[in-house]
């Protein structure tokens, strides 16, 4: 049975190969196009004419023309970068004790030890050396600085006129230190002699050798101790080597406790809550002990708690380098910028640092020279403010000739009448510090008619004083001036239709100084705009205010159009101004230019966003257009790469109504097409 299934399926695709008929069918595909959104920004306003209407509306249009932020409130990088050698670790003070026996002076003592006998004068040279063994100082140690006390003690019975007492390194002979020492009491009086060592090497087998020797008689018979002689001690201090193989002792390298002052561009600051910022440590180290580094910030406090942080930096390994980075965020630390202490002395831009790097010994000896080193580097780096309070200092800045864009006649061009218009000149401050703004000059540029109308009003060149408003984010104070055509052009400065701005402007921040006793503050989004603040009735037929959006399509990509049957444009809108819109759909090629107008019937229309009783949008409203596309429209479509919609406000929708910039119109589009298909096998 299976066999005759496909035997009977490999006739059938063989008869219809030999028949060669065509064979057709439909086939359906829906594709995206674009989403956009339209508002006021696109409003084309050559049809904003001075013309009778039974309805108007009020445009509420503000646009930012100049803005102040104290962006050099933001600390400069500030910490410590630190290095230190073997110049700054020391030796530990010792000292060590070697007798030289009346029998080693002279061997005759032996034979008499015991006995009472008197002493003759002696002058004795180049005594035999006696080795001592200096390896509880270091194995060697090439001196930066450093110090040598020599004690000679007298136990013999006799008094020592003249002792020259010399020290030496056994391997090579070189002298470490020689000296003369005089009139030494009998029975335990001393003398004691420093050597300074720098540059000097001392190894830990050295000679100690009396080049002369010169005793008194003794005053009567005394008695023979053999055994006692000569006691030297030698006593090491202020070790500081430039080359060492020593077991260097546990030993703060750095001890710090003291007030780091940042630099705030002028400001005094007292406290400082930071926003973004981050503490940086590194340390790097090529001495074979270890090391530990204690940081503490007692005035930066999060969650009640101060900054502190130990760091470990193990051993370096011989002729490595040990390396350690440690990175802390420092968001959300309130910083008491008032110095060490505050208490007893009040500054600002000053934060207490207490530093404190430990090298800590392990009791290995191990060799540490010139060329090794210990360095720590710290840094506050891009530290922010969430807010700051103190005196802002006094800053003046101008800033023209500058412009910014006016983006309600942004791209357009032709004739505005406006019957009335009202502009204020709106300076809003959230920074926590008085101000004054000066506006020398504002003029408006027509790019496309090439037209410049300078604004004429008391304004210009006045003194504008903002105040401080209270320390909460977000508050703010204004300060406006009104300008209408009784006080000045600006109904003429408008109706230029400017696409930008030229403006030169002076801000001053605490133009009387410290008048808040450093209580200024300042958020990290405190600023001083200055904007214009346009109402305007739009007096205008309803149908004459159109909003224009054009996207790029490419319905190339969709197959060969020629074989289209039909087909639908359709078009989602969610509105969110209180008008209801016809619609003007016209298809164009690559360089802008019509192809042709899609057909929109009156019946469909984008339909009102709701709005309170005082017509202000409280909610956007949808609603789904389909525009049929015909067999001939394939033409066009096929060449088409732009696709323009012309929003026409309908005066249907009645009533006097105040249009905002806020308001949008969301638009999704897509494209439906059934296909007629042929296959020619």
């Amino acid at each position: 049975m299976r066999g005759r299934f496909w035997g009977l399926a490999a006739l059938l695709v063989f008869t219809t190969a030999c028949n060669r008929k065509p064979t057709a069918w439909d086939i359906g595909a829906s594709v995206p196009l674009f989403e956009t959104e339209v508002s006021l920004d696109q409003v084309d306003v050559k049809y904003l004419t001075s013309t009778p209407s039974d309805s108007s509306y009020v445009l509420t249009y503000d646009n930012l023309v100049y803005r102040y932020q104290i962006n050099d409130l933001q600390t400069s990088d500030t910490g410590i970068d630190v290095s230190f050698n073997l110049r700054k670790l020391r030796l530990n003070d010792q000292t060590i004790s070697n007798n030289i026996t009346l029998a080693q002076i002279n061997p005759i003592f032996r034979a008499l030890d015991g006995q009472t006998t008197s002493i003759p004068a002696q002058d004795q040279s180049n005594l035999a050396p006696t080795d001592i063994d200096a390896s509880a100082f270091f194995e060697t140690a090439t001196l930066d600085t450093g110090y040598l006390d020599i004690t000679i003690s007298n136990e013999l019975p006799v008094d020592m006129a003249l002792v020259v007492f010399e020290l030496s390194n056994a391997s090579d002979g070189s002298i470490v230190a020689r000296d003369s020492f005089l009139n030494i009491p009998a029975n335990v009086g001393s003398a004691t002699k420093t050597i300074d060592l720098r540059g000097k090497t001392v190894e830990k087998t050295l000679k100690g050798s009396i080049k002369r020797l010169v005793t008194l008689a003794s005053p009567g018979a005394v008695l023979i101790d053999a055994d006692k002689g000569l006691k030297v001690d030698l006593a090491v201090r202020q070790l500081r080597p430039s080359y060492a193989v020593a077991a260097f002792p546990t030993q703060d390298v750095i001890d710090e406790d003291v007030g780091i002052t940042m630099y705030m561009g002028g400001a005094e600051i007292k406290t400082f809550k930071v926003a973004t910022g981050r503490l940086k440590i590194h340390l790097e180290s090529t001495i074979q002990e270890d090391m530990s580094m204690v940081l503490a910030l007692p005035g930066a406090i999060k969650d009640g708690q101060a900054f502190y942080q130990e760091v470990k930096l193990p051993a370096a390994q011989a002729g490595g380098v040990s390396v350690r980075d440690e990175i802390y965020n420092m968001g959300g630390y309130v910083l008491d910028f008032r110095g060490k202490n505050p208490t007893v002395k009040d500054t600002v831009n000053t934060y207490h640092q207490i530093l404190k790097v430990t090298m800590d010994s392990s009791g290995r000896k191990v060799a540490v020279g010139l060329s090794d080193s210990i360095r720590i580097t710290y840094t506050m780096e891009a530290m922010t403010p969430e807010y700051a309070i103190g005196f802002l200092g006094q800053s003046l800045e101008r800033s023209g000739p500058e412009k910014a864009g006016f983006e309600l006649f942004k791209g357009l061009s032709g004739n505005l009448g406006l019957e009335d218009v009202k502009v204020n000149l709106v300076m809003r401050n959230s920074i926590g510090a008085d101000g004054r703004v000066k506006l020398y000059e504002l003029k408006g540029e027509n790019i496309f008619d090439d037209r410049f109308v300078a604004l004429n009003s008391w304004a210009i060149n006045s003194d504008f004083y903002v105040s401080a408003p209270p320390f909460q984010r977000g508050a703010y104070t204004e300060t406006i001036m009104s300008m209408d055509a009784n006080n000045s052009n600006i109904k003429g400065f408008l109706e230029n239709m400017p696409q930008f701005l030229h403006y030169d402007v002076e801000s001053e921040v605490n133009p009387f100084g410290n008048v808040s006793g450093w209580k200024d503050f300042v958020f990290d989004d405190s600023r001083l705009d200055v904007f214009l603040r346009v109402e305007a009735p739009l007096s205008a037929s309803l149908g004459s205010i159109i909003l224009r959006d054009t996207q790029k399509v490419n319905f190339k990509s969709l197959g060969d159009m020629q074989r289209v049957k039909s087909g639908f444009f359709i078009l989602d809108f969610d509105n969110g101004f209180p008008i209801q819109f016809g619609l003007d759909i016209v298809l164009l090629d690559a360089n802008y230019q019509q192809l042709q107008a899609l057909e929109v019937g009156p019946e469909q229309f984008v339909a009102q966003a709701q709005a309170d009783a005082n017509g202000f949008p409280i909610a956007s409203r949808q609603t789904q257009l389909r525009i049929g596309l015909s067999r001939e429209n394939a033409w066009a479509l096929s060449k088409a790469e732009h696709v323009l919609i012309r929003y026409k406000l309908d005066g249907s929708s009645g009533g006097v109504k105040r249009l905002y910039n806020q308001s949008k119109v969301k638009v999704k589009a897509r494209a439906e097409f059934e296909y007629e298909a042929q296959l020619n096998p």
